[in-house]
């Protein structure tokens, strides 16, 4: 019969000490990385939102044009474009009278009395803007118009629509996460 001499192998205090580090390195680049991706994907979330609401604008223009109405075009500069969307997104929460009562992190909303489309930021990273308060983009519609008579605004009767548009109220920028 033969006899195993098995010895039992473990780690040394100071491997279990250098595998704790690596994991823990290795956990902080994770969380870091989600963080990155979470702006980024709050970023493209925006920029799909926009997006959608300037096709609908541009189909609206078209719709109008074919029916010859494109004389009612300015009549829709003042209105929540979330009404010319079939589905609004989850993230819309309506309509308030002043954005003092404005929504909640990562949502979009319609102010009455000013008449824009407000995204109130979640993840501010990267993210600058002269307006004060919540990290918000506020846009707004703009009418496209050739200023035939060159006064800086649209006439009707003399001024050719061109359709619209989608807007920013004010300037902002949102640099993309550095990785």
């Amino acid at each position: 019969m033969k006899s195993h001499n098995l010895s039992q192998h473990g780690f040394t205090l100071l491997e279990l000490v250098v595998v704790i580090i690596i994991i823990s390195i290795l956990g902080l680049v994770a969380v870091n990385r989600s963080a990155q991706w979470g702006e980024i994907a709050e970023r493209a979330g925006l920029q799909t939102v926009v997006g959608t609401i300037r096709t609908a604008l541009g189909l609206e223009t078209a719709r109008l044009a074919i029916h010859h109405h494109l004389d009612r075009l300015p009549n829709l500069v003042d209105t929540n474009p979330m009404d010319l969307l079939a589905q609004t997104p989850d993230n819309y929460t309506g309509t308030v009278e002043r954005e003092a009562r404005a929504g909640p992190e990562g949502s979009w909303y319609f102010v009455n009395s000013s008449h824009l489309l407000v995204y109130h930021l979640k993840r501010t990273d990267g993210f600058s803007s002269q307006l004060t308060g919540a990290p918000r983009v506020r846009f707004r519609i703009k009418l496209i118009y050739t200023d035939n008579n060159h006064n800086g605004r649209f006439d009707r009767g003399i001024d050719d629509i061109g359709g619209l548009d989608l807007v920013p109220a004010e300037a902002f920028s949102w640099q993309p996460p550095q990785p």
